[in-house]
């Protein structure tokens, strides 16, 4: 999809927000509640700057007591983050969009865990929510 695109769907669901297609990681900063509600799973993620490239997101997830470490973009409205439950291997994938009618406080989409010995690989829809604007994180 073309920004032209993204931004007349944008204006459609939500006149009121700014151009979500031009959001940057910056803008994605902060706290937001986790909801797999297929597994019946909740969390956190925590996202602030990559430490090695400024324009990526680096973040941490809690979510049914497991602890992970992701690290992601944003480009275009499309939301992509890898997720590594033990810092060296790949164990899920989460990609979305940023929501317009939510005016960006919210991420809809799917996550693809991957499989691991003794589970069987899952593809599941998400949604990640904050109730407050980035602040400095």
């Amino acid at each position: 999809m073309n920004s032209s695109v993204a931004s007349a769907a944008a204006a459609e669901a939500n006149p009121a927000c700014p151009d979500l297609a031009r959001w940057q990681a910056r803008e994605l900063y902060g706290l937001w509640r986790v909801e797999l509600s297929q597994l019946g799973e909740r969390g956190t993620l925590v996202l602030r700057q990559h430490p090695e490239f400024a324009a990526s997101l680096r973040g941490e997830f809690n979510i049914a007591g497991v602890h992970s470490i992701a690290s992601g973009d944003v480009e275009e409205g499309e939301f992509n983050l890898d997720e590594s439950r033990d810092g060296k291997r790949l164990s899920a994938f989460w990609t979305g969009r940023l929501d317009a009618a939510s005016c960006g406080r919210e991420i809809r989409g799917s996550v693809q865990r991957l499989p691991v010995p003794g589970q069987r690989a899952v593809d599941t829809p998400f949604v990640l929510r904050r109730d407050h604007p980035a602040r400095d994180w």
